[in-house]
Parts: C-alpha cells; sequence; structure tokens
C-alpha cells in the first residue's frame, strides 16, 4: 500500500503545530517564500506519479511473469519485518549513491536545497526518481510481495517525516541506533565537516558500519541548504538545474572516457584542466547568507492565497484521478506544475509574473467552463479566480498610473 498520501493530512496538522510552537518559543524555523517552495516540490513529486506510468511496478510485474518466482508468505511477521531491515539497508546505498554519483544526485538534490529546516522541508522532493526502482529487483528476486514491499517504503519515508526538525535536541542512546533529528540535521547541512555523512533512513546503523557517520557538534552549528546554493523559488528548475550543468559538463569534456565519468564521478569532477558548471566557486561559500529576496506585501499575501487554493486543487486530484480520466489529469497536472512555477516567479520578485499570473488565470476561468470537471469545485474555482483576475489587474492598472502597490 501507498500510505503516503494518507499520512498527508496528518504531515499538514504536524507542521502547523511545529510552527505555532517556533512562534511561542521564538524560535520559528518557517519562511514563507521557503515553506511555498518546498510544498510545490513536494506536490509535484506526487502529482507526476499520475501521468508517468510507474516503472518498479511493470518491472515487477515483468520479473514475476517472466521468472515464476516464488512469493514468500505475506501473513508471516519475520517476513514483514525482514523487509523492513533489508529495504533500509538497501535505502541506505540508493541514498548514499544519491550523493557520491553525479547522475544519480541530480535526481536527489531536490531534497537538500531549502536553507530552512523544519518538517516542510521532508516533503521537499524530486520529481526525476529515475534509478530508485534498481533497488527494489533484490527484492522482486527474493520473492517479498509487492504489497510488502511497497508498505514498507511508504513506512521508511513516513519515518523520515519527524526527524526534519530543529526542536527535538539529541536524544541520548537511541542517537545510536536510529536516524533522530539531530544526525539528520547534520545530513542537510552544508558545512564542509557535515557534507555527504549519515545517509540511513531509519536506522543510523549502517552509517556507523559503513563510515559515514558523523554526530551534530555543540562547537559547529549546522547551517543548512547546498555548498551551491540554487537562490531560486522555481521548483521546475529545482529539479532540473544540475542536469542543465550535467549537460554543459558532458558537452564540454573531451573524449568519451571523461564524458562517462562525468556522469558517474562525484557531482563536480571534471578532467584536468576543465572547470565544472556544477562546481563552488569562491563567492558561493558564504554559509551564512540566505535567499530571501524583498517582495512587496500583496506579493507575499497574494502567492500564499494562490498556493493554497492551488494545493486544495492537487489533493483533489490526487485522491479523484481514477474518476477524472487521463486527458483531463494531466491537463490539470500541467497547470499546477504552471501555476507553482508562477508562484514562484512572484516570490522572487520578477517584473514578469503579473502578466504570467493574467496568464494562469485566464487560463484557469476558460478551461473551468469548458471542461467536464466537478460542479461545485469549479464554481468555487471559478469565483476564486474571478476575484484574483480583478486584484491582479488593479495591481497592472496602478503600476501604470504609478500609484504604490507594495501595500
Amino acid at each position: 500500500m501507498d500510505l503516503i498520501l494518507y499520512a498527508i493530512p496528518f504531515f499538514f496538522l504536524a507542521m502547523l503545530l511545529e510552527f505555532v510552537y517556533g512562534l511561542i518559543t521564538k524560535k520559528n524555523t518557517y519562511r514563507i517564500n521557503d515553506s511555498i517552495n518546498s510544498l510545490s516540490m513536494g506536490s509535484l513529486s506526487r502529482l507526476q506519479s499520475l501521468v508517468i506510468l510507474g516503472l518498479s511496478a511493470s518491472v515487477f510485474e515483468l520479473i514475476n511473469r517472466e521468472f515464476q518466482l516464488t512469493q514468500l508468505a505475506d501473513d508471516e511477521t519475520w517476513v514483514w519485518l525482514g523487509c523492513f531491515v533489508l529495504y533500509d539497508l538497501a535505502y541506505y546505498w540508493k541514498h548514499r549513491l544519491g550523493h557520491e554519483v553525479a547522475i544519480f544526485w541530480g535526481s536527489h538534490v531536490a531534497h537538500h536545497q531549502s536553507e530552512d529546516f523544519n518538517l516542510g522541508t521532508a516533503l521537499r522532493q524530486t520529481s526525476i526518481d529515475f534509478y530508485g526502482f534498481l533497488f527494489y529487483l533484490p527484492f522482486f528476486v527474493l520473492g517479498f510481495p509487492a504489497e510488502i514491499l511497497f508498505t514498507v517504503v511508504s513506512l521508511n519515508l513516513i519515518y523520515q517525516f519527524w526527524v526534519h526538525t530543529e526542536h527535538v535536541p539529541k536524544l541520548g542512546a537511541l542517537e545510536w541506533v536510529f536516524v533522530t533529528p539531530s544526525n539528520h540535521r547534520v545530513h542537510h547541512a552544508r558545512n564542509k565537516i557535515y557534507v555527504d555523512k549519515n545517509y540511513g533512513g531509519v536506522f543510523i546503523i549502517w552509517d556507523r558500519l559503513f563510515g559515514s557517520f558523523q554526530q551534530e557538534l555543540d562547537e559547529e552549528r549546522v547551517v543548512f541548504g547546498l555548498r551551491k546554493p540554487l537562490n531560486s523559488w522555481n521548483p521546475v528548475w529545482a529539479n532540473v538545474h544540475v542536469y542543465w550543468r550535467l549537460i554543459e559538463d558532458f558537452l564540454k569534456a573531451p573524449g568519451v572516457a571523461n564524458k562517462f565519468k562525468i556522469c558517474f564521478k562525484p557531482p563536480g569532477w571534471q578532467p584536468a584542466g576543465m572547470k565544472s558548471s556544477c562546481q563552488l566557486g569562491p563567492a558561493e561559500v558564504d554559509l551564512s547568507r540566505r535567499f530571501d529576496p524583498a517582495i512587496s506585501n500583496f506579493s507575499r499575501y497574494y502567492t500564499f492565497v494562490q498556493f493554497i487554493l492551488t494545493i486544495v486543487l492537487s489533493l483533489y486530484i490526487l485522491l479523484n484521478a481514477t474518476s477524472i480520466g487521463y486527458s483531463i489529469t494531466a491537463l490539470t497536472v500541467a497547470y499546477l506544475t504552471y501555476s507553482f512555477y508562477v508562484q514562484g516567479v512572484w516570490l522572487e520578485a520578477k517584473s514578469t509574473a503579473l502578466g504570467l499570473e493574467i496568464f494562469r488565470l485566464t487560463v484557469l476561468m476558460i478551461s473551468l467552463v469548458l471542461l467536464d470537471f466537478n460542479a461545485t469545485l469549479s464554481g468555487l474555482l471559478l469565483v476564486c479566480a474571478g476575484i484574483s483576475l480583478i486584484a491582479v489587474l488593479t495591481v497592472a492598472r496602478n503600476r501604470v498610473s504609478g500609484l504604490p502597490t507594495s501595500q
């Protein structure tokens, strides 16, 4: 079972509680722009699965059909526990390769871009996990039923949600066995001493066994984010930026062997005499700076409201995709992707935001009238879109008239 969808309401409730706790203790770890960006990427990672066929399920069906594999009993406790522990070991190596091999890092990097660390960061996931199914193959060969494996995968991810917080201190003896907020903070750090450490999903013992463990040090405050910052709220660019630079390096690299190494060596590797597009520049080592462009009050609150509406529509599509039909689902996912992109443009205070938003709202209103969609939801969205269009047209008029638009 894919339990993630059912866990989403509890994720949002936990985030709200963490936010309130942060305000009460004056240790708030949320920023509206970073949180919108993280949740946009989490939504996109779920939405893309509605329009892209599941490769791992197809591979399982092929192996099971062609090789007639004997299945282990799905009602035996040892089968479930064995699968849970073995999958966490497989996850460790998948995760480690996701950091240490450039072509895999391009997929995983999305999870590490946030310069904040909170429960919202846990939902910041890639939309390009093209290699994860390789780590499922041994389980199919060993005979673990697919329903057990994919339930275990979901449980593993759900466990990882709670360790993305700054509010939980070290937990004593638990630090030796389990992944905790403290040792996972290390994993998300860009401090040199912490980079590429603590890969475990549930159990930290794999890191201790394979030499990749690093404890959180009192004298070295964790600074979150990438060594080469993304500096963007664009969720589409966040998913592809490493691959863009990797292609640039691939084309520049001399010889077939070097092109191969560009892909499978650690991120930033380059042949002698060639500077990598993924390599850190001298001006990008300042760990104290966070990407936080100034925007108007209108842009901030308007984007927040539009983001909430986009999330509601995303959840509706996730829950009702099978009854809506593939064509409308695919069109809606494309529209939602564009919506998250436009919201990123608003948060970056780009001059193109207003025009892109007017186009987005116009497309939405036309689509709601023409497409056979849920009548109640269509009506509500039509009203919201109409009010939103009036708001942005008013801002556009004020800009033309030279009136202030920051309030």
